[in-house]
């Protein structure tokens, strides 16, 4: 049986092959954690952003101060910044109340309502799991399950691909 000889030119290549491998799969891996770890923030700072865009000022004349309003113009970076943030917040708003809809009518579809009710106490509602227990009877255990698992799915609805692992 020949013996087929290894260079250090193959060696090296295959090793850099398999560092190229290990790396992509490690990208993927930072992807997927940073689009979960971005829905979690989200949602545990949604009553937030609505409060922010109901109270919020939105343009100059709301502003109280009459020396304010000569200090400014339309075209301040300032103020549209603040106007842009806004409106992004308002935009992003709609997006995740369609998404939890979403998520809310295929747990309701697959008859696993208590799911997405965990889900909405914790983030919405700003229970805790501990309270989340003692009220409904879940397990603590079996809460932080169910929340996670449809955070996972609700990334997915806010996130598209960008949220699946693609092997």
């Amino acid at each position: 049986m020949p013996v087929k000889t290894v260079t250090a030119e193959t060696i090296a290549t295959m090793a850099a092959k398999e560092a190229v491998k290990e790396l992509r799969k490690e990208l993927e891996k930072e992807k997927r954690v940073k689009t979960f770890r971005n829905t979690k923030k989200l949602l545990q700072n949604y009553n937030r952003i609505c409060e922010s865009v109901q109270e919020g000022i939105s343009d100059l004349t709301e502003m109280d101060n009459s020396d304010e309003l000569e200090e400014f113009t339309e075209e301040d970076i300032f103020i549209n910044s603040i106007l842009k943030s806004k409106l992004r917040s308002i935009v992003m708003i709609a997006h995740i109340d369609k998404c939890v809809a979403l998520l809310e009518r295929e747990q309701y579809s697959k008859n696993t309502p208590e799911k997405f009710l965990a889900f909405k106490y914790f983030y919405f509602d700003e229970m805790t799991y501990e309270s989340i227990t003692e009220v409904y009877g879940y397990s603590e255990r079996t809460a932080r399950r169910w929340v996670q698992e449809l955070t996972n799915i609700l990334s997915v609805y806010l996130f598209g691909a960008d949220a699946v692992n693609l092997e």
